[in-house]
């Protein structure tokens, strides 16, 4: 009962705060249909379809003062409101953060929130993502620290501090040692906003040892997440947007023999930004070595349309078409599949408070 009575209270909360200044109460979400070939004579894995609600979350902001805002997301599909031990928040509270602006162009900012990661594929809207790179699959849950800005004619520096893995001593001593993550990088904007650049550096510190790595195999041995991210966006003057990003996760000594676990992925997306339409193709490459050793590789794209009957309507339909090709196993026993799917449905952005 008590995963459903937080975000009542929570958007109760915040309409009370509303009344008295410049806040809002958003509920986003999307949903629809989803069919999925699986290749089952290859992966064994069944052919599904069904509807789904793959997004649903109330967004509460606003300003406390003038130079402070708050933030706060809540996550209706959260998969528990019980409080993490270490920074007592759940998966129910996805953001929660306070902004501290100051007139140098510096911020902070303290509470939970995303990590800085580049590129472009973990910068847009989640509403707007179909197909993930396994770079953006690894990618570490929200986490509550402090967050740095310094702008500077367009241009972001960011430096974050935040929890990072805390269950260094043992099974029987969790929260013994404080190790905490760290990311630096920039946020770039060029040519009066033609280009749009981001770069990061993010480390999360002692893996847990038998947690799962970001290919899916169990970790045998601590050691530090590296990742390294790197995007650009061009838009152009007839309203098309091209992305591009270059990212690689390093998983320090963890494989049984302390290998390093690594996950390279090329992502690309051209999206035509019309008043109503919004074509888009978005092809990405994968990889991934034990040491230098290549173990999968995967080539998928999404193909599909997005479209509004008014561009100021808060409901925007889509059809996506996804398929690739996968290769697992290939040091040991390769094995080559070309699953696809097909996504109908709408996301809605609706305005309970402005």
């Amino acid at each position: 009962m008590r995963k459903l009575t937080i975000i009542p209270a929570l958007v109760a909360l915040a309409a009370t705060a509303a009344l008295a200044g410049d806040n809002t109460i958003n509920v986003v979400g999307r949903a629809g249909w989803q069919w999925k070939d699986n290749d089952i004579k290859k992966t064994g894995t069944p052919n599904s379809s069904s509807f789904n609600i793959d997004y649903l979350r109330t967004t509460l902001a606003g300003a406390i003062t003038p130079t402070v805002k708050y933030y706060a997301t809540a996550d209706f599909l959260g998969d528990t409101s019980t409080a993490d031990s270490t920074d007592n928040t759940s998966s129910f509270i996805d953001e929660a953060f306070l902004t501290k602006s100051f007139a140098s162009g510096t911020a902070l900012t303290v509470g939970k929130k995303t990590v800085f990661i580049g590129g472009r594929e973990y910068d847009y809207n989640n509403t707007d993502r179909y197909t993930d790179s396994y770079f953006y699959s690894a990618t570490p849950a929200n986490q509550v620290g402090l967050t740095l800005t310094q702008e500077w004619k367009g241009q972001t520096i960011v430096a974050q501090y935040f929890n990072g893995n805390k269950n260094n001593g043992g099974a029987t001593t969790a929260n013994e040692q404080s190790k905490y993550g760290w990311s630096v990088g920039w946020y770039g904007e060029l040519f009066d906003g033609w280009v749009k650049p981001i770069v990061s550096y993010s480390v999360i510190p002692e893996g847990t040892v038998g947690a799962s790595t970001a290919s899916g195999a169990t970790r045998a041995f601590k050691g530090d997440d590296q990742f390294i991210g790197a995007g650009f966006q061009l838009n152009t003057p007839h309203n098309a947007v091209l992305e591009f990003d270059y990212n690689i996760l390093n998983e320090k000594d963890a494989g049984t023999a302390k290998e390093d676990f690594k996950t390279r992925s090329f992502v690309g997306l051209v999206r035509y930004t019309a008043e109503k339409f919004s074509p888009f193709v978005k092809i990405i490459s994968d990889e991934r070595k034990t040491d230098s050793t290549k173990t999968a590789t995967r080539f998928a794209y999404d193909m599909g349309i997005e479209f509004k009957e008014k561009s100021e309507d808060a409901i925007r339909y889509h059809l996506v078409y996804s398929g690739g090709t996968v290769k697992d196993n290939i040091n040991v026993t390769e094995v080559k599949s070309s699953p696809k799917s097909i996504l109908v449905g709408l996301k809605f952005d609706a305005a309970v408070l402005k």
